[in-house]
């Protein structure tokens, strides 16, 4: 059966982030994707300057309402960047938007390398404490994991801070699933750590030198996209790494091409849906 898929995240009309990332992909897996846009801007936030950014939560609530008298109600949703007044409203309204049992992604989007992104605040991250624990399944990096602990410390720790946070985030918010992203192993690797019911486990993947926007939205929205098929976490974070992986050795095969503008994951799609709708069908989500 086909699923219902809610996606609530910006839309960043240059670039190749967040719903220009998410609803492709989703929708090429045979999902049936309706999209909650928390903001427009010009361009995504990172590299550019000047962008502009109209705010949407009064619209949400208008769409929502339309939904509402629809009887619209999504197997499954995925939030990304979504913004302070966007992210109060869904912490209000998105239970109303699920059936029961279904999977809630939070990609607490709010910042990196020990520093919140421009235009977060404390009065953000205090917002997302207390929507989080709505999550079955959370993908923090180490510092909006630090964030959501209020433990700084944990910023620069590494793998050993990861699973620390891992249990520790566990522990506060009774969230079942939790992967944080992005830490670095080595100068030549980076790891997933996640857990699946009361194991640690972490996934590894050579590590680029360079960086390139968007590779936190690809992850997420590939990963719940594994999710959706019922594949554990552990497999579903494999699939998207794997995606990810191919998608940066393509683009390092142009090197010229602007490094703002995102990754193009096609050449990678083909693979993945593969091992997502073929090779892991009796695979079960732990």
């Amino acid at each position: 059966m086909q699923k219902n898929i809610l996606v609530s995240q910006d839309l960043s009309c240059y670039g190749q982030v967040s719903l220009q990332t998410a609803l492709p992909l989703l929708s090429s897996s045979g999902a049936n994707v309706s999209v909650l846009p928390t903001a427009l801007l010009s361009t995504h936030t990172g590299g550019f300057k000047d962008n502009t950014y109209l705010d949407l939560t009064q619209e949400m609530a208008a769409i929502v309402a339309h939904w509402q008298k629809l009887e619209l109600h999504f197997d499954g949703a995925y939030l990304g960047y979504l913004g302070l007044g966007p992210l109060q409203y869904l912490h209000k309204n998105l239970s109303s938007l699920l059936k029961t049992n279904a999977l809630v992604l939070i990609d607490p989007v709010m910042g990196d390398n020990g520093q919140l992104y421009s235009g977060f605040d404390e009065t953000y991250v205090t917002a997302m404490k207390k929507t989080v624990s709505q999550a079955q399944i959370l993908t923090p990096n180490l510092t909006e994991a630090a964030f959501l602990l209020d433990e700084p410390d944990l910023i620069t720790g590494g793998i050993a801070a990861a699973k620390t946070a891992l249990v520790k985030l566990h522990e506060q918010y009774q969230i079942p699933t939790i992967l944080i992203t992005g830490i670095a192993l080595t100068d030549q690797q980076i790891a997933v750590v996640g857990n699946n019911s009361k194991q640690i486990w972490t996934e590894a993947r050579p590590r680029f030198p360079a960086s390139y926007f968007g590779t936190g939205d690809i992850f997420a929205a590939a990963l719940f996209t594994g999710l959706m098929y019922d594949l554990s976490a552990k497999k579903a974070c494999s699939a998207a790494m794997d995606l990810l992986q191919t998608a940066i050795l393509q683009r390092q095969k142009n090197p010229d091409i602007d490094a703002r503008i995102g990754l193009n994951y096609s050449v990678a799609l083909p693979d993945f849906l593969h091992h997502i709708t073929q090779g892991e069908k009796h695979d079960k989500r732990q």
